[in-house]
């Protein structure tokens, strides 16, 4: 009876999971830098831009995980929109997911929807987005939000 298949077929599996391990470590530090290099500055460019329209937003990150964008009613304190791109939890690539919280008006709750982050980006392709198509990507989504809110009957 040959022992060395099961011993192999062990090595192997082990070998594997070491391989997996790595790319989930890589994952994580591609996040960091695509925060780093894209996000950080597309939403500080935003930050700019929306002081131009008396609306405050603000941004927090969650190394490794998380990357998040509030933007308040226009001289508020009540938060009006979020993007948050996050790593599903032990991504072995860097496929990003996206999720929205809108709210209508003031009085209105949070209605949150969770997407895939720029489906038509591969993920090996994601480090090469600029920051000016990410801000696009919010703008195009905090633009559709306001014109859903100018046309609901309160």
């Amino acid at each position: 009876m040959d022992t060395s298949d099961w011993r192999d077929d062990l090595k192997i599996s082990f070998d594997d999971l070491k391989v997996i391990e790595k790319c989930r470590a890589e994952a994580v530090e591609q996040f960091d830098q695509f925060c780093d290099y894209v996000a950080e500055p597309a939403f500080e460019a935003l930050a700019e831009e929306f002081k131009e329209y008396q609306i405050k937003m603000k941004t927090w990150k969650a190394p490794g995980k998380s990357i998040h964008l509030e933007i308040r009613f226009p001289k508020s304190r009540i938060d009006q929109f979020h993007y948050i791109l996050w790593m599903p939890k032990n991504a072995v690539e860097l496929k990003l997911k996206l999720t929205t919280r809108t709210r209508k008006s003031r009085f209105s709750p949070l209605e949150e929807k969770s997407v895939p982050f720029i489906e038509n980006v591969p993920p090996k392709e994601i480090l090469k987005l600029d920051k000016e198509s990410l801000a696009q990507d919010v703008v195009a989504r905090y633009k559709k939000l306001l014109y859903e809110t100018a046309v609901v009957s309160e």
